[in-house]
């Protein structure tokens, strides 16, 4: 797993009790890949190199890009979360966000799957979610990320 994290802003890795402690409380087995992530640094700012997954449908902010500024850590203030601001912001209920705020989350996709895939949403005024799968896997998600142009 490759190391996407600001050296001044890395979190201490996550210890196995902590993504236990997160898995339990959202009842979903994190992916492999992400725990791999969480081992390295228990979340943090991501590197202006990898702040960018380019996109080919419209987003609210306008841009071709979905920008990735940090990841949540395996904790109250990052993963634990989740179910918070998917009632807050009315968003599906499969989901476990990782990233993101208010009008844009980029998170984990559990339904009809055991394994999730990882999507984008954004809420709206009422008539259904802008909701895309960006990649079938956690790595393959980091593997496109890139610098914001």
């Amino acid at each position: 797993m490759q190391h996407i994290f600001c050296n001044e802003t890395m979190n201490k890795p996550a210890t196995d009790e902590e993504i236990t402690r997160v898995e339990q409380t959202l009842g979903r087995k994190l992916p492999s890949d992400f725990i791999q992530l969480l081992k390295i640094a228990n979340g943090g700012i991501v590197k202006d190199t990898h702040q960018a997954f380019l996109v080919d449908f419209p987003i609210e902010s306008g841009d071709h890009f979905i920008l990735l500024e940090e990841i949540m850590g395996a904790n109250e203030e990052g993963l634990m979360l989740s179910d918070y601001f998917i009632e807050e912001w009315g968003l599906p209920g499969e989901l476990v966000l990782f990233s993101g705020s208010g009008h844009a989350w980029v998170g984990f996709n559990y339904e009809n799957r055991e394994i999730p895939n990882v999507a984008y949403v954004e809420p709206d005024e009422g008539n259904g979610n802008n909701f895309h799968v960006l990649a079938d896997t956690f790595t393959e998600f980091m593997s496109k990320l890139t610098a914001a142009v």
